[in-house]
This record gives structure tokens, sequence and C-alpha cells, in this order.
């Protein structure tokens, strides 16, 4: 589990409306990932129960047959339920062979209490099993909306974590069934996906098709995150800012009429219950009530996006009532009355639907609701780089050095692209907004070349200063503190200023001479042959030799042009034959004198 992927994912939660906030749109696990991932019933009761704690040790005694001892200090107040070590010591050796039936069950409802608190209702501590669902446990045969439980408690969890209140020192702890929402990042997002390692051979059982994988089983072996969780999240948080729509898998599962097609031995409870993915309806998990939202994201299940979707308010009375703080309240299938007979309704309304008439995806739509949900929200947590009004004088590279941006990328061990990229993308926005306001004025005005030449002059400055913000060493330069622009001297200029150190100019290269002719196909087919380019005022000039080969008479010009060329060269052979000779008569010379100073 990616602690540091998730923490950035938690961030991008709003309560308000159940989803994610992404530059992508809105995103959020449904009841669709709760079967297709855990497998989960979505129908049945609603899991509310009297949550009341009176004698909790006493009926834990009569249903798995003991508890935890009384504290020895008779003023510490024990939480009602039982740490995982006292599970784990009492209840975790196999049972013996023949053991007798009620032995069986209380072994089964206590491995199914540890799960449940130990997968989908887990607590920011992490340490503690709730006596309430060893509770709802008390009859295995009744049915519970395991599925709905599990996905309301999980939202729960997201907002208090999203407002860091999800513990009682603020640290921002989070619970819930995690397992549900890596398997469902990891399907969507690339964001902190690892990788999948070698696939483990799944047990089959072909009389018994409910003991068949879920989804999360093509998860089962991947790789684990070991880098600095600090450095992680400020990197996953970045890249969630830059992710786009057209990087996320809408559809993990397939299209609509083949969902589950890519998983041959896919557990056939994941699909039985398709018809109840979409419904909108109350979640209800004991104390909690949680709306369910599918219309703000059917880009998942592939439909049309309406926009902008049907606002639910999600009732901040009811994200008040806690556990803890609302330790008064313990009958809550009478105080969610009201939220459980809806919920009832909306199953009743879906067993009832028949054939509902679906509507595709349509990609412009979607992209007017992307335009909507950009201007209705704050999709980016990663401020940007530099200030609004850096680009309205020219660079300074020594102050642009100090700044929080550039100091923090020299000291630290990352580099920030996400604010160098949220900078430029809000610049180019008003840009382009400022060129359409110029471009409806102009039309208006009697003379618009004039204003029309100074945006453009303004536009390419602002062009250039974001060029070099991100690297570049444009044409533009200062030679003062001052906010007027110097030309930049040519590098011929500075090179004959009559100084032997005279430096080249660093924003200006010297162009270096004609690149090499590179040989082609076309050379290895006419080589020999010169090509004669009709164009040519005066045609090539042909050698003495090649002209004799061909038996073509000189003319009197080339005649005296072959003279000239023939002496031009004895002249130049003779001066090179007498330095030479000179050289050899002077080593000749010496030669006797070494001879004779040996044989002395």
């Amino acid at each position: 589990m990616n602690a540091a992927a998730l923490t950035a994912l938690v961030d991008r939660w709003r309560p308000e409306t159940h989803t994610f906030h992404l530059r992508a749109g809105e995103m959020t696990p449904t009841l669709q990932d709760v079967s297709m991932i855990l497998g989960l019933p979505i129908q049945g009761e609603p899991l509310c129960m009297n949550t009341a704690s009176d004698g909790w040790r006493e009926q834990m005694a009569n249903l798995i047959g003991m508890a935890p001892p009384v504290p020895e200090n008779p003023k510490e107040r024990a939480p009602a339920g039982a740490p995982f070590t006292w599970i784990r010591t009492n209840f975790g050796e196999l049972l013996p062979e023949g053991a007798e039936r009620d032995t069986i069950r209380t072994y089964t409802r206590v491995y199914l209490w540890y799960m449940l608190s130990r997968t989908l209702f887990a607590d920011s501590g992490g340490k503690l099993a709730h006596w309430c669902w060893l509770k709802a446990l008390t009859v295995l045969e009744r049915r519970w909306s395991w599925g709905t439980a599990a996905l309301a408690y999980l939202y729960r969890q997201l907002d208090e974590a999203c407002r860091r209140t999800g513990s009682r020192t603020g640290s921002g702890g989070i619970g819930g069934c995690l397992l549900l929402l890596s398997v469902w990042s990891w399907d969507r997002l690339s964001v902190g996906r690892p990788r999948i390692l070698t696939a483990r051979p799944w047990p089959h059982y072909r009389h018994n098709l409910d003991r068949e994988p879920t989804w999360a089983y093509l998860w089962d072996n991947v790789s684990e995150m070991t880098s600095d969780p600090k450095i992680m999240y400020r990197h996953y948080t970045e890249e969630l800012d830059t992710l786009t729509a057209e990087q996320v898998d809408w559809e993990p599962y397939g299209t609509y009429y083949r969902i589950g097609a890519g998983m041959a031995d896919l557990n056939p409870k994941c699909l039985e219950e398709a018809r109840f993915w979409r419904m909108r309806c109350p979640l209800i998990c004991m104390w909690l009530v949680e709306y369910h939202q599918p219309h703000r994201v059917m880009r998942q299940f592939g439909l049309y996006q309406e926009c902008p979707p049907q606002w639910q308010d999600t009732d901040h009375t009811l994200h008040r009532l806690d556990r803890k703080q609302q330790r008064k309240i313990t009958d809550w299938p009478v105080h969610h009355r009201g939220h459980v007979t809806a919920f009832q309704h909306c199953l009743e309304a879906v067993r009832n639907a028949g054939d509902v008439e679906i509507v595709s995806h349509d990609l412009a739509v979607f992209n007017n609701y992307l335009q909507w949900f950009h201007e209705s929200t704050r999709i980016e947590l990663v401020k940007p780089a530099y200030d609004d009004d850096i680009l309205y004088d020219p660079i300074e590279f020594n102050e642009l050095a100090q700044s929080q941006h550039d100091t923090f990328a020299r000291r630290g061990r990352s580099t920030s692209i996400a604010s160098e990229l949220n900078f430029v993308r809000s610049e180019i926005q008003k840009t382009a907004e400022e060129c359409e306001t110029v471009w409806d004025q102009s039309h208006t005005d009697d003379k618009p070349i004039g204003p029309m030449r100074h945006f453009i002059k303004n536009t390419v400055r602002k062009m250039r200063r974001l060029a070099n913000l991100l690297g570049c060493r444009d044409t533009e330069i200062t030679a003062t503190s001052s906010s007027e622009e110097a030309e930049i001297p040519a590098d011929d200029t500075i090179l004959s200023q009559g100084k032997k150190k005279a430096k080249r100019s660093a924003y200006k290269l010297k162009p270096r001479g004609n690149a090499p002719k590179r040989y082609t196909p076309d050379d290895y087919v006419n080589r020999g042959k010169k090509v004669v380019i009709e164009e040519d005022e005066t045609p090539p000039r042909r050698s003495t030799l090649r002209k004799m080969r061909n038996d073509e008479p000189l003319s009197s010009e080339e005649e005296e042009e072959e003279e000239q060329g023939h002496q031009e060269q004895q002249e130049q052979q003779e001066q090179e034959q007498q330095p030479r000779q000179r050289t050899k008569r002077l080593a000749v010379r010496k030669q006797p004198s070494r001879r004779g100073r040996r044989g002395g």
C-alpha cells in the first residue's frame, strides 16, 4: 500500500460532492467498484443497529465464549472492543479435527469479526476491533448490505481525513477499506501505480464458483514503494496537478456491454448486481449516512455526463453525527428511520425498473463539462513558481536565482515541474484572453494598427521573458536594473574591440561554418559525373586530359589558360625544391664532424 500516493489523493477529496476534484474531472469509488473489487452484496438490510455498549463484555462472552479482561485501574475507561493482539492470541490456532458445530461457528464469527475490523471498517488507530461489528454477526444468516456500508464508511473516513479531523490529535489519519481505494486508484490513475510482478496461480474450484477471485486479484503481486514518503508525496501531488482526462483509464473493467471480459475467471458475485451500480441512494453504516452520487461521475461508466450535474446536498448535519461525540444517541434505526426507508425504496425501484435506456459517452459534451468544472472548483494544489507580474519587466537572472522556487530546487532533491507548468498555463490563458479582447476592439477602432502593433510588441516581450524563465536565454537581456531593454552586441563587435581577452556573448552563439556535405544515394549513382546546371552562365571547365580523351580540339583561350597553369606549377615546385636542397647540403657537411668526434 502506497501511503504517499493515498495521502496525495485524499487532498483532492471534497466532502460536499463525495468526489475527487482533478484536472481530468470528478472521480470517486462507486458501488460498481465495491462489487468488482470486493464482491460484497448491495441488496439486503442497511447495516443500522443499536450501538449501546452497556454490558458488552457479557454479550461478547455469550457469542465467542470469552472477553477481554477488565482494566486494573477502575478509573481507566476501556473502549468497547478487543485488541487485535488479544484476538490472535486466543483464536489464532487452527481448529482441531472433529470440532463441534458450536465451536466452528464461534471461530467463524471471530474470523469474520477480525476481517471486518481490519479491512472494511478499520479506524485510523488500527489496533482495536470494535464491539459493534461483532454484534452485527450475532445471526450469521442475516443478510446485510455490506457493500453500501463499506462505501459509506470509506466516504466518512475520507471526509475526516481531507479536513485533518480523523483523529483526536488532528494528524489526519485515515481508515476504511484502503484496499478498495488503492485498487480503484491503480486501475484508473498512473500516479502511484505499482509494477505488476509475476502472477500467482489461483486454486480454482469448479464446483464452487463463489470461491473464484475478484478483480482485485489482478493486483495480488505488485512491487512496493521504497523511496522517501515525504519526497514521493510531493512528487505525487505534482503529478495529480498535471493529470489530464486523456491520461485516465476511465473504464478499466471494460466497456458498458463487456464489463469483466478482461478477467476469464472472475467471481460471478462481481457482476450479478450490476443494475444497482448507478443507484442514487443514501449509504448507511450504523451512525453514518452518506449519499451515493454516481450521476457526477458518469464518465466512469462510459455514459453521457450531464453538465452541470444535478446538485444534491450532502447535509452537514449528518456529518456532525459521530459515534464519539453523539454518545447519547444509540438507537440508530429509529434516528435514521427516514434514510432507511429511502434506501429500501431505491432498491425496490431498481428491481421494478426493467431495461433502462442509456446514452453513451459523448466527447464534445464531456469537454463542455470539463470547461464548466475547471471554472467552478479548484483543481491545482501546487502554487505557481513565480508571481503574476514577473513578466512585466525584463528578467533579472540574479534576482531570479534568489526566488523561492529556484532556491528550493537548488537546495532540495527534486524540481517542481508542476509549479512551472501551472504558471505557464495561467500565463498562456491570460495571453489568449488578451488577444481576443484586442481583436474584438480592432473591429470597432478607426485606427487599430497602432494599438495592435503595441500589443503585439508587448506580447512578444512577455513570451520571450516566459521562455527565459524556463531556461532559455533569448534575445532580451538587461544592461541595467531599469526596465529598459538593451540591444545585444554581435560577437564580431565584441571580438574586434582590440582586447585580447574579449569574451563571446553568452546570449548569442557564434554561427559555425557550412555543414559538411553528407553522402546520399544520388551521389553514388552519379559518381564521377559532375552535374551541369543549365542556369549557369559559364560552362564548367574541363581538364586537358579529358578533352584529349574525348578528341575535342582546345580553343585559343583554353590553351593560354593551360600554359599559365603549367608555368605556375613549375615555379611553385622550384621554390619548394630550393630549401630542401639547402638543408641536404648542410646535413652532408655536418656528417664528417660527427663521425670524427665519435672516432676520437
